[in-house]
């Protein structure tokens, strides 16, 4: 218990330290939400606006149309039936967002690309694809057409149900992010940690390697103090994005904790590591860990949103071995997906990373030895 004090004083009283695990996110959490508080009011979803030309009849698609235009909360859009010459027209006044031909096949016409071009095209795509699914079933198995036109109509009502979120909100991921490299900096606890272990950085080290206290005890009672101290960190900044700027994590609070408990540890041996493998001094293992810490959070969408969809397109190996992107990507599956199966992944993916780190840790500090003290 006296050396858990000892620890506790050494790290509260690193004015340096604090600042960067408390002070420091709660400031940039205020700036995202000066910057972000009224970017959703002023982008409100608007249906796209949609000319048809109606050159042969399609029953099928205008009930479709039909449904997809009605004026409701999920309305994606408003639909006209004009001639040809007046669809060409309405396009070129920007009236419209473009038109579509029925006439034996479906083609949409538009001159610039857009959210509302975008939903005009998906609506197009997904009819076609599920109108060449059912005209292959009809001709191999006739008789299976009901049920699986059936099973089709379910499987879209529960899609579109599982989507219907009043807040879907694409800035929440910059929060999320924030709660990632958070996790992370609990590293300069780690980090501080290493260094009142080590004879040649800190008095304090010199003092332990010539005490009869042994040097293990010393690091996991240092590392447990250092995961109360960030954890406690994480939960104020928590509170402070939920109560103080409103912004919404669902009503999973128990995963939550859970996510940053792994997280915080991740953040803790990786600041073991850094302060293990390289021979530097404390400033410069410093810069190291914060450098690598705000290029993980970069990585996972921090500065540029469309970052993360980036790597996870291209390169999505960085994703599975960057823990900001996993702790992000697992808050992200809590909000958004009925089922817990990829933030399971995700933790535990970030768990084995966590035991990777240790043991690589470990190895470098029990080859530490010193000439002379």
């Amino acid at each position: 218990m006296h050396i858990f004090r000892y620890q506790l004083k050494l790290l509260l009283r690193d004015r340096t330290t604090m600042f960067w695990t408390l002070l420091f996110p709660i400031i940039l959490a205020t700036f995202f939400n000066l910057a972000f508080s009224k970017l959703n009011s002023s982008e409100k979803f608007e249906p796209a606006r949609l000319a048809v030309v109606e050159q042969k009849e399609n029953i099928e698609f205008n009930n479709l149309l039909n449904e997809l235009s009605k004026e409701n909360d999920d309305q994606l859009l408003k639909v006209q039936y004009v001639s040809l010459e007046k669809a060409q027209e309405l396009l070129k006044a920007e009236k419209v967002d473009g038109y579509l031909i029925i006439d034996n096949t479906l083609k949409v016409v538009i001159d610039k690309n857009g959210i509302s071009q975008t939903v005009i095209q998906s609506v197009v795509d997904s009819y076609l694809q599920t109108q060449h699914s059912i005209d292959t079933i009809a001709k191999i198995n006739p008789q299976k057409l009901a049920m699986i036109i059936q099973q089709n109509v379910d499987i879209q009502k529960d899609y579109f149900q599982s989507q219907n979120i009043s807040s879907l909100d694409v800035t929440v991921v910059y929060f999320y992010t924030l709660i990632g490299m958070t996790c992370m900096y609990g590293g300069f606890f780690g980090l501080k940690i290493s260094t009142h272990t080590e004879a040649n950085l800190s008095k304090q080290g010199a003092r332990i390697n010539i005490a009869p206290t042994s040097k293990w005890k010393m690091m996991l009672t240092g590392t447990i103090t250092a995961f109360l101290c960030q954890y406690a960190s994480l939960i104020l900044l928590l509170v402070y994005l939920v109560y103080g700027l409103n912004v919404t994590f669902g009503d999973m609070i128990g995963y939550i904790m859970l996510l940053c408990a792994i997280g915080t540890y991740v953040g803790i041996v990786l600041g073991h590591l850094i302060g293990n493998v390289f021979r530097f001094s404390e400033n410069v293992k410093i810069s190291i860990l914060s450098t690598s810490s705000v290029f993980l959070s970069f990585l996972s969408g921090m500065m540029i949103v469309d970052m993360k969809y980036l790597i996870q397109e291209y390169v999505p190996i960085l994703g599975y071995i960057n823990p900001v992107n996993l702790i992000t990507d697992a808050l992200y599956a809590l909000y958004y997906y009925p089922t817990h199966e990829r933030f399971y992944f995700n933790i535990s993916i970030l768990c084995m990373i966590g035991i990777f780190l240790s043991c690589i840790s470990i190895v470098f500090l029990r080859r530490k030895k010193y000439d002379s003290l």
